[in-house]
């Protein structure tokens, strides 16, 4: 698009430039078919939402800052960085930065010792393995990501945050048998399950300024082990901490994992929905009697203290649970119990 030669009314020239992406204003004006004081009047309402976007780094404590990089767009915490996946309806990113983030880090931190081994079972792009590993540098984890999508963004942001040694970075999930699963996946591929989603939310892509926003659910493979296998193929002899978010399969990934359970005793933290659970099948309160075989009780957590959890039922608000060994983990349920 030009300009009249001579230019013409201001009004004509705001009209047609109204609607126009900033990069394309950059475009014309770099190829001298802008006016510069139109041009800088444009991008000026353009830039504007930058001064938003400051005002909420300023209101949530947790944050630091937004950095606009030829790479990506980071979010900087008071511990970790993340890349702002905009291709996503949500991204983990943005939901820690609008205030909607729910992860109980800090008292997860709690129940992990020194020299911790740690599993992070649907670490997604991370958030919580790096969380964990700026609080106990000590630790390893282990993260596993079955879907190749999102396994690149996790990849991705523990390079940005040099973390790629201490946080061992797996392409696989964990199932109560070993193979390769279909996964279908949403636009929204945090919503990735061995089940069809049934909220249509996760359908649309994300809204990166282009206009209409399909809606997608693709099928993919994906390599799952077993926690057993896995452990013991691994030499893991040693195992403090699961944290497990899976969208529904948390009974059938705990269920490959009854030598862990029983002999290696880690504490759980995993999320429990009686909606994910029904597209397999089963009641989260079959979780809670699974581990009961293995001598743990269930807990929430009010994030100071550790809630005994008894059953679930339709009045039940709590989505993430912790699991601690009766006799293993005595002292924490001491120092932590209600």
């Amino acid at each position: 698009m030009s300009f009249p030669e001579p230019v013409g009314a201001h009004f004509q020239e705001r009209r047609m430039t109204d609607t126009m992406k900033l990069e394309k204003l950059y475009d014309l004006y770099q190829e001298g078919k802008a006016p510069k004081r139109l041009y800088w009047e444009l991008a000026r309402e353009r830039l504007v939402p930058l001064l938003e976007v400051q005002q909420i780094v300023k209101k949530n404590p947790y944050c630091r800052s937004v950095e606009i990089r030829e790479d990506g767009i980071v979010l900087k915490t008071q511990d970790i960085a993340l890349f702002f996946d905009m291709t996503q309806n949500i991204c983990r990113a943005e939901t820690i930065f609008i205030g909607t983030e729910g992860e109980e880090i800090d008292f997860m931190s709690r129940f992990i010792p020194t020299n911790a081994v740690l599993f992070d079972i649907g670490a997604n792009v991370g958030r919580v393995s790096l969380g964990l590993a700026k609080a106990h540098e000590d630790a390893t984890i282990y993260a596993f990501e079955p879907v190749a999508d999102t396994f690149c963004g996790l990849e991705k942001n523990l390079r940005l945050n040099a973390c790629g040694e201490q946080i061992k970075a797996h392409h696989m999930g964990f199932y109560s048998e070993s193979g390769d699963l279909k996964f279908f996946i949403p636009a929204a591929n945090e919503a990735a399950s061995l089940r069809p989603v049934t909220d249509t939310y996760y359908f649309k892509e994300g809204d990166q300024g282009q206009g209409e926003r399909k809606e997608r659910l693709d099928e993919i493979i994906c390599p799952v082990d077993t926690l057993d296998h896995f452990v013991e193929a691994n030499g893991i002899a040693r195992l403090d901490f699961i944290k497990c978010d899976t969208e529904g399969a948390e009974k059938m990934v705990f269920a490959g994992g009854a030598r862990v359970f029983s002999e290696l005793q880690p504490v759980v933290y995993t999320e429990m929905l009686r909606k994910h659970a029904a597209r397999f099948d089963y009641h989260p309160n079959e979780i809670i009697e699974m581990f009961k075989g293995w001598g743990y009780s269930c807990y929430t957590s009010d994030g100071k203290r550790l809630l005994p959890f008894e059953k679930m039922d339709e009045s039940t608000q709590e989505t993430n649970f912790f699991f601690l060994h009766e006799e293993k983990h005595r002292e924490l349920l001491k120092q932590y119990g209600s």
